[in-house]
């Protein structure tokens, strides 16, 4: 009898060791949930060109006469809207190859488009791998030209859009540290900001040319009070596979873009410059 409970005493104590470790695993994972309740009230002296039931505003409406010379525009509107309400699921597991391991899946109720307004759309789906000076990031996030560190400041939700090129798509992005300085690589495909043409506006003509939009941009930071860089993006697209009369074609359309920006921040006043070209 005595026997009989030594040895299943050996046998209980691996599935004990085993669960202790799968505890200390599953420690390693942690989930943190945030985000916010937005109510926008908004009320505009004319009529305006704008996404969202004006909620996005680009500008006013120019001047339209009718048959009296009466500007049609010239009309006051109004609105309330929650669609900015925010969710929000940040996730940290343990370590891989070296590197610290996180994550991030946001989104809001702005959808993708005016026809689907209120419904949930996702902004944010990324996972972060970090090791002392490398970062390497999949998943959806900010277009290359969108720079955290140096964008408007604006009241209006439009964060200075139609200037300032604003969006999310998926991507890879690698970035080096090297002392104040900052080496990005970034390869993107398109989501919900895709490019117009002949089909309308798809990402099919980018998915075509089988090539990502490729980008590479050098960010220099004094801790807070100084951030500058630059950057430059190459697209390919094709606009079409078949030509009206019926012709496999593989013809393609190559541009670029270039950005440089620079932001000050002093105890008074935060001084923000950026300059964008694009072909």
């Amino acid at each position: 009898m005595k026997k009989s409970i030594f040895i299943a005493l050996i046998m209980v104590l691996p599935l004990i060791s085993f669960a202790q470790d799968d505890k200390k695993e599953e420690s390693k994972f942690k989930l943190d949930f945030s985000g916010f309740v937005k109510n926008d009230f908004f009320w505009d002296t004319r009529q305006t060109v704008a996404a969202r039931e004006g909620h996005f505003l680009l500008w006013p409406k120019s001047v339209l006469g009718d048959p009296d010379g009466k500007d049609i525009n010239d009309k006051a509107s109004f609105n309330f809207l929650s669609i900015q309400t925010r969710l929000s699921l940040g996730i940290s597991g343990p370590d891989a190859f070296g590197a610290k391991i996180s994550g991030k899946i946001e989104g809001d109720f702005f959808a993708q488009g005016n026809l689907n307004i209120n419904l949930f759309r996702l902004r944010h789906a990324y996972v972060k791998m970090n090791w002392t000076n490398t970062e390497l990031m999949f998943g959806q996030y900010w277009i290359p030209m969108f720079i955290t560190d140096c964008f408007p400041g604006t009241v209006s939700f439009n964060t200075g859009t139609p200037i300032q090129p604003f969006g999310r798509n998926p991507q890879i992005r690698f970035t080096q540290k090297l002392g104040k300085l900052k080496l990005i690589a970034i390869a993107s495909s398109q989501r919900d900001y895709t490019s117009r043409g002949a089909d309308g506006v798809t990402g099919g003509y980018l998915r075509n040319s089988a090539i990502p939009e490729l980008s590479a941009q050098i960010h220099f930071a004094k801790e807070k009070a100084l951030v500058a860089g630059i950057g430059a993006s190459y697209k390919q697209i094709v606009p079409q596979i078949e030509t009206g009369q019926g012709y496999a074609t593989n013809e393609s359309v190559s541009s670029f873009n270039s950005i440089a920006f620079l932001k000050v921040k002093t105890s008074a006043i935060t001084f923000k410059l950026e300059g964008v070209y694009g072909q």
